[in-house]
């Protein structure tokens, strides 16, 4: 009955647009710790899941983002917390313009109705101080202020992770991009006392490639043309991304927005820019806009942000609708 219940009501693509199969869903949920997916249907029926933080979605968001990725995610928020007293990290990762950021604000706060104690922060939270960030990233081909592995506090990070595994406190730094006209800087702290803590971040989860370290100038087959400057910039990310694989190994779950393909960030972050330009009047446009893409195509090489070693995956078509979900 449940099934043909969830197939009448949310795999009726004139109506709701999903794509992604029942059968994906089904195994996600049993992967998840349900009997079945009778169950779990059941059970955010029952309690309203469907409009939990409804207004924390962004306007255009879609069924498929609630029943897909948002009850989901929540649901294995609900298994850790019911299994045991032990605080659990769990890792969200997806290029810029994914949509990472919505689905944390919505998990936090779906999460506050629920009456479970989440916190969802940012890579970006721990950005290194301002005069420390400017010296890590001068010399950059792309000329952007932050964002590229080695732009993070990665100590301030691992104290504040295992101090709050430890004892439960959280206190991490906040971050402003729009001060210092935009290059950004710390403001102040956060502290809170979480049982679960989310982490989002566009390569987070991305270990260092061996093979690209160990040759000389490796062009990527997926980028554009890389320029001399770029392939060696390029090596020392590599080197600088093995100094966050003791944070990556704290994580219990890492949650992959995956794009099937890699150019969909370039249409995302630029539509992202333009709505934040809308709604606060600033946004990265023009030369800034193309040099902050060119960094994300080309920083990392792109199968390495593309087979990140997660557990779930939420693959994405270019309108961001979720068109499969599965487990590694």
């Amino acid at each position: 009955m449940a099934k043909r219940l969830l197939s009448q009501k949310l795999f009726n693509q004139t109506n709701t647009g999903i794509k992604f199969s029942i059968d994906s869903l089904e195994n996600l949920v049993i992967y998840l710790g349900w009997k079945n997916i009778d169950y779990w249907l059941n059970y955010w029926e029952d309690i309203g899941g469907a409009k939990l933080a409804y207004g924390y979605w962004p306007k255009a968001i879609k069924v498929d983002w609630i029943w897909g990725l948002g009850l989901p995610l929540l649901s294995e928020i609900k298994r850790f917390i019911i299994n045991g007293n032990q605080r659990n990290l769990i890792g969200i990762s997806g290029l810029p313009g994914s949509g990472k950021t919505s689905l944390g604000r919505w998990i936090e706060a779906a999460s506050a109705e629920m009456k479970w104690q989440v916190t969802v922060i940012s890579l970006d939270d721990f950005y290194l101080p301002a005069n420390e960030l400017d010296k890590a990233m001068s010399g950059n081909p792309w000329k952007v202020p932050r964002a590229l592995p080695g732009s993070h506090s990665i100590e301030v990070m691992e104290n504040a992770i295992e101090k709050w595994l430890e004892e439960g406190e959280l206190l991490v730094p906040q971050f402003d991009k729009s001060l210092r006209n935009g290059l950004g800087d710390r403001y102040g702290w956060r502290k809170t006392n979480p049982e679960i803590l989310l982490i989002e971040g566009w390569f987070l989860g991305c270990y260092p490639e061996k093979q690209l370290l160990n040759e000389d100038k490796k062009q990527d087959p997926h980028s554009l043309a890389l320029t001399e400057e770029e392939i060696d910039y390029r090596l020392k990310v590599q080197e600088v991304l093995g100094n966050y694989i003791n944070v990556w190994n704290m994580f219990e779950k890492i949650w992959h927005i995956k794009p099937i393909d890699f150019s969909y960030t370039r249409k995302w972050k630029t539509e992202q820019e333009k709505n934040m330009q809308k709604e606060k009047g600033a946004s990265l446009t023009g030369k800034k806009l193309d040099l902050f893409l060119r960094m994300i195509e080309t920083s990392i090489p792109q199968d390495s942000l593309l087979k990140l070693n997660s557990d779930v995956i939420i693959e994405l078509n270019a309108r961001r609708e979720i068109i499969n979900l599965r487990q590694n």
